[in-house]
């Protein structure tokens, strides 16, 4: 990690929740990022990827083992309910001993599905499945199946404008399917090549309708409503965001190809712009600085933060959160953390910190250091009575960090 001017620096005993070993807090410019609660829900692996969903009170973890061979025990890989409040283990989901590895549960999606005020769980599993549990009991309701296991979080949202909503997902095969929110499954659709984040629903095109985008590392395709194609760019989408510039729909990709980080236009999926970020992530496209004109914000190899504009992929800023080389950095994520209203930036890396940063300038605002890696992105949740959303992290070794920030 990279040496810091600090106005303040506690070391806290991590003991809160079961959460053993050393916590840094860091306190730069009179903000500060500490622990509220850190889960007990310990695994033995270092590289749990895939992050905490939350809503509405409800806080659930994938929480995964890595050995080749048969799992320890039942709740080896699990999904875990965990209280808001305390981060208590409320309940576990298990998957099957013989489908226990890295990628067993995605991130989940919190929803209520069937309007009736409750909260639903959606994840993607190894067992080819979206499956839909109840948020309150952890009871299974429902699966769709799908072609392979998947990687990026299911998406929730109102596809046909009936104010109803659709489930979305993915799997690492490019398979694509959208089903009711009883599990009915409308349409389904394919993208050449691994298909690693979410997909999107929103009016891609401008014409007051939402569509569906899907990236892989291959190609972005762009879905009308009813799975016929809008377009197919291949551009390589690991990471995929849709923002308006100038008013006009435009789908930011980040991946693998050179340049690393493109813009297209929503309408048809044409090239606008391109940048060499290697290693790039993102997960942010909004105005952060309030100067009218969205801003990508995304992460890059070795700590590195950096800021662009979205009209035409200039830097704004660029900030270094780590001085050793190659290490992975999870995309950053726009939140307002101390409830004044503006957004802050939060990103997590590698080593195991997790900043604060001014969306505007890069500079850091605060800080939280646990020595364990941390290879997924934060989660905002509102989880306290506090100004503000907390943040939840998933570590590499299986708690969940939940962090307040005060400025």
């Amino acid at each position: 990690m990279r040496a810091r001017t600090v106005a303040v620096l506690v070391v806290v005993l991590a003991v809160l929740g079961g959460g053993a070993g050393v916590a840094l807090v860091w306190s730069n410019n009179g903000g500060s990022l500490s622990a509220v609660w850190v889960s007990d829900t310990p695994r033995n692996t270092t590289v749990n990827h895939h992050g905490v969903g939350a809503n509405a009170g409800v806080v659930v973890a994938p929480a995964s083992e890595t050995s080749a061979g048969p799992a320890e025990s039942r709740y080896a890989c699990a999904l875990v309910r965990l209280g808001p409040a305390d981060g208590g283990v409320r309940w576990r989901w298990p998957v099957p001993r013989d489908l226990c590895f890295l990628h067993a549960l995605t991130k989940p999606a919190v929803a209520d599905l069937n309007g009736d005020g409750g909260q639903e769980v959606v994840v993607g599993t190894t067992g080819r499945a979206i499956v839909v549990l109840d948020g309150t009991s952890g009871d299974e309701r429902f699966r769709i199946p799908t072609g392979s296991y998947s990687y990026g979080q299911p998406t929730v949202a109102d596809l046909n404008g009936d104010e109803a909503p659709e489930i979305v997902a993915s799997d690492i095969a490019g398979n694509l399917t959208v089903a009711t929110a009883n599990g009915t499954v409308r349409w389904r659709g394919n993208v050449s090549g691994a298909v690693w984040d979410s997909p999107i629903v929103t009016d891609v095109d401008g014409d007051d309708a939402s569509e569906v985008v899907v990236g892989s590392n291959a190609e972005v395709v762009a879905y009308e409503r009813d799975g016929t194609v809008l377009w197919r760019r291949a551009v390589a989408g690991r990471d995929v965001e849709v923002a308006r510039v100038d008013g006009e729909p435009v789908v930011v990709a980040s991946g693998t190809d050179d340049p690393d980080v493109r813009a297209l236009d929503g309408a048809t999926g044409a090239v606008l712009w391109g940048v060499v970020e290697s290693g790039a992530r993102h997960a942010a496209v909004a105005d952060g600085d309030g100067d009218g004109t969205p801003e990508v914000y995304l992460s890059s190899t070795g700590g590195v933060v950096v800021a662009l504009d979205a009209t035409d992929g200039r830097e704004e800023w660029r900030t270094r959160l780590e001085t050793t080389d190659g290490l992975t950095t999870p995309a950053p994520v726009l939140a307002d953390l101390d409830g004044e209203g503006g957004p802050e930036l939060a990103v997590a890396t590698e080593s195991g910190t997790v900043a604060v940063l001014d969306p505007a300038d890069g500079a850091e605002l605060a800080a939280y250091e646990r020595d364990v890696p941390v290879w997924t992105s934060v989660t905002p949740a509102n989880l306290t009575d506090d100004p503000g959303l907390e943040l939840l992290v998933r570590y590499g070794d299986g708690r969940v960090a939940a962090l307040s920030y005060s400025s």
